[in-house]
């Protein structure tokens, strides 16, 4: 189950076209388990990068690009659209670095990793991988919450999905999508937060050639999806001259090109989506309630892993069976010590955390088993302290007794549950909790996170 649609990198290259700063979605797609392109050499990612490359250019010319859009093929066969913007960096009046900000696109047809793994064909023609039937679930709640998103599905009316980090939401997003008339059109994904407000407008609204330096007539990803779905995750980040743009265009279903005048008319199914309660968000200011109220036509609430009763269990063991076939190993269910475990632990990653938990597990299992030994330190100590039944604390957890085990107890969860809903990225999470990258991956080391 790889990312569906796209990822984002930021990178610095220095004189000699080596990476010495990368922050990056999806490495692998460049190496098998390769973790960090730091160190590597621009040439050594791709096998067409020719010296148009605007990196290339912001580092040997100075020159900056506010938004560009290439077509590249990684060295492992894989064809990228990259959208962003390069910039030069400067030192005594000669550039001597540039840095990088991008969102990668990737058609699926052209990842065997994905066709080798989806079980359904959707993917090919609409840029989708998950159906209804995806939605795995044994409890009542979320059996009603599918037969829902069916019904929804009927209809063109807007929707807004409110889940915290690794619920399901573009998961539900999709299956709406397959689930509607619209199917057989894109569905367009787009996280808000991945790229910076003045980029992400013109990625949404399309440019017009001279309306800024560099700029070129492009559709933007609202004609890209005519006809289809186009899911706006994070639309909690979105800036509030950025939120009346997209009122607008919802509500009139037309669109500007940035630099025209010309409206351009739109038939696009909205689907937005935000980890934080909408109704705080309007409380903090953080979002118009015209523009709430406008995409919450249709409204979808996705619940915690830990309310779904039962769900646990059976999750784990669909990854198991997952992982199985992927990595062609025999690792049985877990066993009803693991299981207890699991059923005791909050999930603050809801179900993205618990499959991360069965990937790592996979990689150090002995004996076609997942033991204790395999399971994060933190997961069994959080769920050790539910059995012993001490005072549970504010957030639903629950800590030892005496202080210093307790302060350690409260670390570990809050580093738990940001690294996790960060994406497991050291840099957000740091920014995120206010210390630097380094103290981060210490305290991760330290806790066994």
């Amino acid at each position: 189950m790889l990312n569906s649609g796209n990822f984002k990198d930021f990178i610095i290259v220095d004189q000699t076209e080596k990476i010495i700063y990368s922050d990056i979605g999806n490495p692998q797609y460049f190496k098998a388990g390769l973790e960090d392109l730091t160190g590597l050499f621009l040439h050594d990612l791709y096998t067409d990068m020719d010296k148009g490359y605007p990196l290339l250019t912001a580092l040997r010319e100075g020159t900056a690009s506010d938004f560009f859009q290439c077509e590249l093929t990684t060295v492992r066969g894989i064809r990228l659209t990259k959208t962003g913007c390069a910039y030069p960096i400067y030192k005594g009046g000669k550039a001597v670095a540039a840095l990088e900000f991008a969102d990668f696109f990737y058609d699926k047809n052209h990842i065997g990793e994905i066709e080798a793994h989806a079980d359904h064909l959707f993917y090919r023609s609409n840029h989708t991988k998950y159906i209804l039937d995806d939605i795995i679930t044994g409890d009542e709640s979320m059996a009603a919450l599918k037969k829902q998103i069916e019904k929804f599905a009927l209809t063109d009316s807007t929707v807004l999905i409110y889940g915290e980090t690794g619920t399901g939401k573009e998961l539900a997003a999709q299956s709406l999508h397959n689930s509607s008339r619209r199917y057989h059109k894109k569905f367009i994904s787009q996280n808000c937060g991945a790229i910076p407000p003045g980029l992400l407008e013109s990625l949404l609204f399309g440019t017009t050639k001279g309306s800024f330096t560099g700029a070129e007539d492009k559709a933007g990803l609202f004609e890209l999806a005519e006809g289809g779905t186009l899911f706006l995750d994070e639309i909690n980040s979105l800036d509030p001259q950025l939120q009346i743009k997209l009122l607008q265009a919802v509500e009139s279903k037309k669109i500007r090109r940035i630099g025209s005048s010309r409206e351009i008319s739109v038939n696009v199914r909205i689907v937005a989506a935000t980890n934080e309660d909408p109704r705080q968000l309007m409380a903090d200011g953080r979002m118009m309630p015209d523009l709430y109220y406008r995409l919450a036509v249709i409204y979808i609430q996705l619940p915690r892993l830990a309310r779904r009763k039962g769900d646990v269990a059976l999750l784990a063991d669909h990854f198991v069976r997952y992982f199985n076939s992927k990595m062609n190993c025999n690792i049985q269910p877990p066993d009803p010590e693991i299981l207890r475990i699991f059923e005791r632990y909050d999930w603050p990653g809801n179900v993205r955390e618990l499959r991360n938990v069965i990937e790592g597990a996979f990689a150090f299992s002995e004996n076609n088993r997942i033991s204790r030994s395999e399971i994060p330190l933190y997961i069994i100590e959080a769920a050790e302290s539910a059995d012993r039944g001490p005072a549970a604390d504010p957030g639903g957890g629950a800590y030892p007794t005496d202080l210093q085990a307790q302060t350690a107890f409260a670390e570990k969860a809050i580093l738990a549950r940001q690294y996790e809903e960060c994406g497991r990225s050291l840099k957000a999470a740091a920014e995120k909790l206010g210390i630097s990258k380094q103290l981060l991956r210490y305290k991760l080391n330290k806790y066994g996170l």
